[in-house]
């Protein structure tokens, strides 16, 4: 009787440890240049708490030998859990949800153009810069962010073989297609109606429930002024609603620069932008991004880095944050 009293004792503490991932499934993965463990982790859906950590170099003792540096090329273990998306392709589809704040909110993440339209072409250092697969890659990386957090997430500009990609170089596709599988049509003024009736559709269906429902539409600018090298992330609305969330993530983009790169003053404005016809005709609140500018160098050079589209995704996410607990990050 005194061991069983002992043995339940164990089993209620080891379950309540916070944060304990013992037990989780376990993947095989290839580290790849640049990859150490925090990297690996979040690759594959694991968030790098102090006990994933452990595991980790508990479960690649001899691979480690010791050391935290991981070689690239070499096989890893890594504990892992949470729903696959293959929608973010196969380094990122392993997601897994790390918070509660956004559950209950619904949100339509609209990579501009695609499909027939790449949208604005740029040229950087020779090769093509495509304005579709620089607002698809950043709109995978938010939706992402989004689950993270409960939120519930709809895709509307889907490429099953472009998932979130850590490169550079984009190439020009067009087999990019809506939610549900329907064809972007050539037809600009079709296409701003199909995509607005697809997220009007899943607003209805969702409105009965959904604490807020909101739609992003992300894209990269070709025209305006531009006199320094810096990503101006510009928010267009054209209702109240809109205003106000384009202002929270227009103050969550100016306290991270101010954060994380003080000399670089934010410019980033808000346009009223009522004759845009998706901010226009959405029944959700909408706001419309504009990531930068196509054909600006300096913002071509931030553009192409993966970690910088990751930033501003992760910005984003935080100004989406900011809004729905209306309450200061």
């Amino acid at each position: 009787m005194k061991t069983l009293k002992i043995l339940i004792l164990w089993v209620m503490f080891w379950v309540a440890i916070p944060g304990q991932v013992y037990g989780q499934e376990h993947v095989t993965v290839t580290a790849q240049s640049g990859d150490g463990i925090y990297t690996l982790l979040r690759k594959n859906g694991a968030q790098p708490t102090p006990s994933a950590i452990a595991e980790f170099k508990a479960l690649n003792a001899k691979a480690l030998d010791g050391r935290d540096v991981l070689q690239a090329g070499r096989s890893y273990r890594v504990p892992s859990s949470g729903k696959t998306y293959p929608i973010f392709g196969s380094a990122y589809e392993k997601v897994v949800v790390t918070g509660n704040s956004l559950k209950g909110h619904v949100y339509y993440i609209d990579g501009g153009h695609g499909g027939p339209d790449p949208g604005s072409v740029g040229e950087f250092e020779g090769r093509q810069l495509p304005e579709d697969e620089i607002a698809y890659d950043t709109a995978l990386r938010l939706a992402r962010n989004l689950i993270q957090e409960s939120a519930t997430v709809y895709i509307i500009v889907r490429d099953d073989d472009d998932g979130i990609r850590d490169t550079e170089t984009f190439k020009v596709d067009t087999d990019e297609y809506y939610l549900g599988g329907e064809k972007i049509v050539r037809s600009h003024t079709q296409r701003l109606r199909d995509r607005t009736r697809i997220v009007n559709r899943l607003y209805d269906e969702n409105k009965s429930w959904a604490k807020s429902q909101q739609m992003i539409s992300l894209h990269v600018d070709a025209y305006g002024g531009r006199v320094e090298p810096q990503i101006d992330v510009h928010f267009k609305a054209a209702s109240r609603g809109g205003y106000a969330l384009s202002r929270s993530l227009r103050d969550t983009m100016t306290a991270k620069y101010a954060e994380f790169q003080p000399n670089r003053v934010y410019k980033g404005g808000i346009d009223d932008s009522a004759n845009l016809f998706v901010l226009n005709n959405s029944k959700p609140v909408a706001v419309l991004i504009e990531l930068g500018n196509i054909r600006h160098s300096g913002d071509q050079y931030r553009l192409v880095k993966p970690a910088n589209r990751q930033a501003i995704a992760d910005w984003l996410r935080d100004g989406l944050l900011k809004d729905a607990s209306g309450k200061k990050l």
